[in-house]
């Protein structure tokens, strides 16, 4: 492996961001885009450059290689981010599987379990290369592109929890990518990381519940102004004591949580109400005309095959029902969820999606699971 060469993997928003960046602070990165999507690439085929600006940094990146040729992108590379929606994993870890090498590291970020989809498909496909994997539960940042080779970075991560395949290895890989993100901390695998991706429990059920309205809209629908009513919020509290249920059973913890105490905000409220309060209130500081998010037009979505549906309810929630089935833990709200969607979108979730089957773990029972997890 070459010290310091890193490969980004998928030339969307946050690929852009993710290779800008590491290039800016000393890295040399090769960046890679599947074939099909050469045409949006070409701006950074041609002059390997990367306008980046916003609260990150601001700099034109120069990189080492841009291509669409997966062999050359991750020859000799010491780390390979993983930077796509959870539907592009597997076509990601096809185009690999042929031209890792031994003591690479593998890092999905976010993965949503997208690392076990890589290990299923590596070992359909014999390979036979010591590979270490880890995801994190989302993005180091949120990130829009402007243009081709142009992105902006609206918010930067303030923890990024990170799981590593086999758990064992866990304490040097986390010493390792913290050189990339100082705010990477541990997960206890990579497991924990996918439960802790909060967008399956925030975007699927919003988006269902406000049905009628994206329908007759027609593209005139804010999702962070309109949806999130006290309904939605009960929704909200039943699909993550679900989630919370199952971190119990596997000594998980969900880290975005560890500083919210409503004690600490209530002012006569109900429990209830106040957490509908906190979630309006960060939602105004995040979405206000001072918020973070200021300036970008949060319309949508515009329909009810957006990704809030079409990732989140296969990639997220198949995840998590599956693996309460596999523990006994109960997801009813998770599974109306998913059924819903299925109906309205007439596509069957639960076979399209990514769960416990699909990845080649359904037979295991919780103390199978938990040693897979920690030793591969």
């Amino acid at each position: 492996m070459e010290k310091d060469l890193v490969a980004v993997l998928g030339g969307g928003n946050g690929g852009h961001a993710v290779a800008a960046n590491l290039s800016l602070a000393g890295f040399k990165v090769n960046f890679f885009e599947l074939p099909q999507f050469a045409d949006s690439f070409e701006k950074v085929l041609r002059t390997k450059e990367i306008q980046i600006e916003g609260v990150s940094i601001d700099g034109m990146a120069k990189l080492n290689l841009a291509t669409t040729d997966i062999q050359q992108a991750i020859k000799d590379a010491e780390v390979i981010f993983v930077i796509t929606p959870a539907f592009g994993h597997k076509a990601m870890a096809d185009v690999c599987a042929p031209f890792v090498q031994d003591g690479q590291m593998i890092v999905l970020m976010p993965g949503s379990g997208g690392s076990l989809e890589f290990i299923n498909i590596f070992k359909q496909k014999k390979v036979k290369r010591e590979i270490t994997f880890a995801e994190s539960c989302t993005l180091p940042y949120g990130a829009r592109l402007k243009g081709s080779g142009h992105v902006s970075v609206l918010i930067n991560a303030v923890i990024l929890p990170t799981g590593v395949f086999p758990s064992n290895r866990t304490a040097g890989v986390i010493s390792k990518l913290k050189q990339f993100y100082p705010m990477i901390i541990p997960a206890k695998d990579v497991l924990e990381a996918a439960i802790n991706n909060p967008n399956p429990v925030v975007h699927p059920v919003a988006t269902l519940l406000s049905a009628t309205r994206i329908e007759h809209s027609k593209g005139e629908f804010y999702l962070y102004a309109e949806g999130m009513t006290p309904s939605v919020a009960r929704a909200y509290e039943s699909l993550n004591q679900e989630r919370l249920s199952i971190c119990e059973a596997l000594g998980y913890k969900l880290y975005h949580w560890d500083n919210l105490e409503f004690k600490d905000y209530n002012l006569g409220e109900t429990e209830e109400e106040c957490r509908y309060r906190i979630l309006n209130t960060s939602m105004d500081a995040a979405f206000g005309k001072d918020g973070i998010y200021a300036g970008i037009k949060m319309k949508g979505p515009e329909h009810l095959k957006d990704r809030f549906v079409t990732e989140d309810v296969p990639y997220g929630m198949v995840l998590l029902s599956t693996l309460g089935n596999l523990l006994g833990v109960p997801t009813p709200t998770h599974d109306a969820v998913i059924q819903m969607a299925s109906v309205i979108n007439r596509t069957d979730y639960w076979k399209t999606g990514r769960g416990m089957k699909q990845l080649g773990l359904s037979k295991l029972d919780k103390k199978g699971l938990k040693n897979f997890l920690l030793e591969g």
